[in-house]
């Protein structure tokens, strides 16, 4: 049996690996069983980040971007594939860092335009909400926002 700690020491747990943003609620929820269940946030969480087409051949296109890297292109390498002639096989990238997003060029033959101005060759540029990215004929509208899970029901 372990003896108890003089009166005015401390005693040290060992910590609980958790993610900065988790709140209590998040880390543990009561399972009928009564074991305790660690779930794990989805990428970016709480953060959503999506393009769509608002200007080009299909304007009802849209893509959840769900990797740290999202490149843009024709190419079937590339992760949101554009139809488009004016677009390279592996045009721009979207990179995501934490609840930030930003956009580069690797130097596209005819470039990628961020809010009318040219991004230049491997220059970052961050992205924020309703940013328009120019990339080709195509016209994509960059949304970005904060994921709230639903009330769960008794």
């Amino acid at each position: 049996m372990l003896a108890r700690p003089p009166e005015g020491f401390l005693t040290l747990r060992p910590p609980v690996p958790t993610f900065p943003y988790m709140t209590k609620r998040m880390m543990t929820i009561e399972a009928p069983t009564a074991e305790r269940v660690v779930r794990t946030p989805a990428f970016s969480s709480p953060q959503v980040f999506v393009l769509a087409v608002i200007d080009g051949d299909d304007s009802r296109a849209a893509h959840r971007i769900v990797r740290t890297d999202t490149w843009i292109g024709r190419g079937p390498e590339a992760d949101f594939v554009l139809e488009d002639e004016g677009v390279s096989k592996l045009h721009c990238r979207i990179r995501v860092d934490g609840g930030m997003c930003s956009l580069s060029d690797p130097g596209s033959t005819n470039g990628t335009r961020l809010n009318g101005r040219p991004v230049r060759p491997d220059v970052i540029q961050r992205l924020r909400h309703l940013d328009e990215i120019e990339v080709g004929d195509q016209r994509l509208l960059f949304l970005s926002g904060r994921f709230k899970p639903r009330p769960q029901k008794l």
